[in-house]
């Protein structure tokens, strides 16, 4: 059986399968969704600790009290407990820090899930209830 032949560019260098999506897509269509169909009396908020930043403002933000590992997405429910969602790019898996966050949740009864894909993500959040009934991808 013949190899699959590679595509390549208009100088004849092979072609590179492009990146998955970014985070930042997933992120942004998970919250657009929230903020559409959320179940009334929950709250949410995206936890901005995963972005590019200078030496300078890490530091400070560090001297503030943030904190690695902790998930993209933080829900609160109506029956007063936080849920945490972690959104990652298609393929990717938690990093350690993550991990021991997520451990962490689970331990001490809070709900914390992970996903990298917008099915994944709707499927959590109608499972613990925070999307009204009916939204699907």
């Amino acid at each position: 059986m013949p190899r699959p032949v590679a595509q390549r560019d208009l100088l004849g260098r092979p072609l590179r399968r492009a990146p998955p999506a970014p985070e930042f897509a997933l992120q942004c269509l998970v919250a657009d969704i929230l903020r559409r169909w959320i179940t009334p009396g929950w709250r949410f908020s995206h936890f901005p600790a995963g972005e590019l930043r200078n030496k300078v403002t890490a530091g400070r933000l560090k001297r503030m009290g943030l904190a690695r590992g902790w998930a993209d997405l933080i829900l609160l429910s109506p029956a007063a407990l936080a849920h945490f969602l972690e959104l990652k790019r298609r393929g990717e898996t938690l990093s350690d820090d993550q991990e021991d966050f997520e451990s962490y949740c689970l331990a001490h009864g809070y709900p914390h899930a992970w996903t990298d894909s917008f099915d994944g993500a709707l499927f959590i959040l109608k499972r613990w209830g925070a999307l009204r009934t009916g939204i699907s991808a």
